[in-house]
């Protein structure tokens, strides 16, 4: 496992990350939900506002904040550059398999 200490580290670490990408015959993607965060309110909640448990005890608390995440965000949420590029690679045929743990069909808008 590639562990990044600092900046030098970090630039190595995408160069040689963009030389195999661009080396690849095929790829294959996996995603988390970081991939829809980008400007999302959910990014300025403590994460354990949005756990079950909290819930249970505070619908009241938790309504208002679910509601302005999931609907009034992620229903007007629009692919962003991480989406573009990998429809890019889709399209050039390289893109082989994306694996998701989103559940929000933003890629294939």
């Amino acid at each position: 496992m590639l562990r990044i200490h600092s900046t030098v580290d970090r630039e190595a670490a995408i160069r040689e990350t963009a030389h195999i990408i661009r080396s690849a015959r095929h790829l294959t993607a996996f995603t988390g939900a970081e991939i829809l965060v980008e400007g999302s309110p959910r990014s300025r909640y403590d994460p354990r506002l949005l756990e079950l448990d909290y819930f249970r005890c505070h619908p009241e608390k938790s309504w208002p904040i679910l509601r302005e995440i999931f609907y009034d965000h992620f229903c007007a949420a629009r692919p962003n550059r991480a989406h573009e590029v990998l429809a890019a690679w889709e399209a050039r045929g390289l893109l082989k398999a994306l694996i998701t743990q989103n559940v929000d069909s933003v890629q294939w808008n």
